[in-house]
This record gives structure tokens, C-alpha cells and sequence, in this order.
């Protein structure tokens, strides 16, 4: 691959990547509930990081720092979801005005939807 093409490919996605994360921030101080300022956090640790883990490992171009980016792409990739069900969990578990802003599905089982 050319030197000039990697670096364009590279640099669009380190700029999407960028770009996705710094929305992504400005939806977590603009929110005001728990679970959307998750929501956005986790569009930063998947997508914004995806991008930038992405334009790296087409900057490096290297056998042995592709299967590295590729090992933090994809712990990050398991560990935000596992972490988001969590803080939601507590969330829930927590805040007893939390009915107001969410759906739990426990108004199905009761009948009062």
C-alpha cells in the first residue's frame, strides 16, 4: 500500500474516531439521567476508540503492533458492555425515581402498562 493512501486512510479514521468521541462527551455533560450519559460513554469506548485503534494499526502497519492494537480493541470491546450492564444494574437497583425516566419491563409482568 502507498505511503500516501495509508495516510489518508489512516487519518479519516482517527478523525472519525475523534470526532465520535468528542459528541460523544458533549452528550455526557449535556445529559442529565444515568443511562444516557452511559449511552454515550459507550458510544466513545466502541466506536470513537474503534476509529482510533483502526487509524493506528493502519499509521503502523506493522506484524507486531496490529495483533497489539487488536488485543486492546477487543478487550475494550468486552469489558465497556460488561461495565455499562453493571452501572445500569446499580442504577436501577439505586434510584428510586428511575421509573420516571426508564421502562424496567416490570410493569409488563405486572399488568399496570
Amino acid at each position: 500500500m502507498s505511503e500516501n493512501l495509508r495516510f489518508v486512510i489512516a487519518a479519516v479514521l482517527m478523525a472519525g474516531g475523534v470526532l465520535s468521541g468528542a459528541i460523544a462527551i458533549l452528550g455526557v455533560f449535556r445529559f442529565r439521567f444515568v443511562m444516557n450519559r452511559m449511552h454515550c460513554a459507550a458510544i466513545l469506548d466502541t466506536l470513537g476508540m474503534a476509529g482510533i485503534l483502526g487509524g493506528l494499526m493502519v499509521a503502523s502497519w506493522s506484524a507486531s503492533y496490529i495483533p497489539k492494537l487488536l488485543c486492546v480493541l477487543l478487550l475494550l470491546w468486552v469489558g465497556s458492555p460488561a461495565a455499562s450492564h453493571l452501572v445500569g444494574r446499580m442504577e436501577i437497583a439505586t434510584d428510586e425515581t428511575a421509573s420516571e425516566h426508564i421502562s424496567t419491563g416490570e410493569e409488563k409482568e405486572n399488568g399496570s402498562v
